[in-house]
């Protein structure tokens, strides 16, 4: 018998994708890429995760089990898979998503909160591993922004761009 799988939306990613598409031309259309992302999760269209348009290859070490998805504008969607299916928990730009994660690092996602949404994911004849297939680390290339920003800090980059961050 098929293990039920479902989509856990965050309560505060609910908040952050409507301020989102509140902010204008440059985060709405992030906004709506991060819904038709969830939306495809729920209504069963991913079977395979190559399939979802582009994500970042290996996720983040610093959750476990975590997937970042681009979206468009250099905004990400950052999701953990979990036993019972697949956990969004947060969107917003490169900078915030890794300022994000780097304070909720080794955190287990919280998915008995009272306002988050659970979504039934519709079964299209798949099997519990359906959501992870494709996610075979040997087959990915590495995030080379991750890469290349590990060891500068925000001082570094203030000492750096000292005349943009002046008033």
């Amino acid at each position: 018998m098929d293990q039920k799988l479902y989509v856990y939306q965050d309560a505060n990613l609910n908040k952050q994708i409507k301020a989102l598409l509140k902010g204008g031309a440059n985060s709405a259309p992030a906004a709506r890429h991060a819904q038709s992302i969830i939306e495809q999760f729920i209504n069963g269209g991913i079977l395979n995760l190559k399939n979802t348009g582009r994500y970042t290859r290996h996720g983040d070490a610093r959750i476990k089990n975590c997937l970042k998805f681009d979206l468009v504008r250099s905004y990400r969607l950052v999701a953990v898979l979990v036993e019972s299916g697949i956990a969004f928990l947060y969107v917003g730009s490169h900078a915030e998503c890794d300022h994000w994660i780097k304070h909720n690092a080794w955190a287990e996602p919280n998915l008995d909160k009272k306002r988050n949404t659970i979504t039934e994911i519709a079964q299209r004849g798949c099997s519990d591993e359906s959501i992870v297939a494709g996610t075979d680390a040997d087959e990915f290339e590495p995030d080379y922004d991750a890469l290349i920003f590990r060891d500068i800090s925000e001082q570094d980059l203030r000492l750096i761009f000292s005349g943009l961050c002046r008033k």
